[in-house]
């Protein structure tokens, strides 16, 4: 059964998203759904994500890397919802220079998505070859990193792009960025989640978007420790607030300035995801889930 307020969203008597401001004049929303294929267990990513648009969700991730990009233009457009009121995320593979970010984005992003606009582009990795992350995405591929930027501003004075970004960066990576270009990323999209959450980047002064916001799937392949929905430390903190576990750990990272991408093909669980504006953790109960560890067994109730 759904709780009440997600009930409640149902006839529209819920309060809209929130957004944030990333870049001057842009807006996004405070949660958003990604377009994974991994993440998915029902469903095609289509029928996901339209879903999602259907239900009220405006916030919609996507990358060339999953392959997906078309499926995501296919939804929006079967959703019927304006293409202005949706905030469209994708992400280029790597640091793959200026031309070649110019090419990617105008003959392929593009026309797979069917729009003339992306609302934020990031580069996916700080490294153009994966077998190297993290380790070896230094200074070797620093000049990379910032012609593929050059060619993300340029696309962006064009039109074609609203705001610009990185994804799994660390502290260093983004200040080679800030440094070169007087400019800080609209957004750092990193993995982010109880288990494993990084506050060094989370005060870098970068707004953080948190893939694996509940350590399904997606986490699995880099060998973090994760923290289950069921465990009972968690579902005890979300009875006393009448809300699900899956909640409970979608507010702390909002409440802590993180948007949480999440995938899933079940109704009521795009309602709850969307539904997690309506109550507050208190200043307590986020210091503890702050420091909830995946080997702490203390009772908590």
């Amino acid at each position: 059964m759904l709780p009440i307020r997600s009930l409640a969203l149902l006839i529209g008597l819920v309060d809209a998203v929130p957004t944030v401001e990333i870049a001057p004049g842009v807006q996004m929303p405070m949660i958003a759904f990604g377009s994974y294929n991994g993440s998915y267990r029902g469903c095609t990513v289509e029928e996901g994500v339209l879903q999602w648009l259907k239900l009220g969700g405006r916030h919609v991730d996507a990358a060339h890397m999953y392959e997906t990009e078309a499926d995501v233009g296919a939804a929006v457009k079967a959703s019927g919802v304006p293409r202005e009121e949706i905030f469209l995320t994708t992400k280029i593979p790597g640091p793959i220079g200026r031309n070649a970010t110019h090419q990617m984005i105008l003959t392929e992003t593009l026309p797979k998505l069917g729009m003339d606009y992306v609302d934020l582009v990031l580069i996916h990795y700080p490294c153009a070859d994966l077998k190297d992350f993290p380790n070896k995405c230094g200074a070797a591929q620093h000049a990379e990193r910032l012609d593929t930027w050059r060619g993300l501003q340029e696309l962006r004075s064009a039109g074609k792009i609203r705001a610009i970004g990185v994804s799994n960066y660390n502290a260093e990576q983004v200040e080679e960025v800030i440094q070169e270009f007087k400019e800080v990323p609209a957004v750092n999209q990193v993995q982010f989640h109880l288990a494993y959450h990084n506050e060094t980047l989370l005060k870098s002064g970068v707004r953080l978007e948190a893939w694996a916001s509940l350590a399904g799937p997606t986490a699995s392949y880099q060998q973090v420790p994760s923290i289950s929905l069921t465990d009972p430390r968690l579902m005890a903190l979300a009875q006393r607030y009448g809300v699900s576990s899956a909640q409970v750990e979608l507010r702390w990272e909002t409440q802590k300035g993180v948007v949480p991408i999440t995938a899933t093909c079940t109704k009521a669980h795009v309602l709850g995801d969307l539904d997690i504006f309506n109550f507050t953790l208190s200043a307590q109960d986020m210091e503890y889930l702050d420091r909830l560890m995946p080997t702490e067994m203390e009772e908590y109730a």
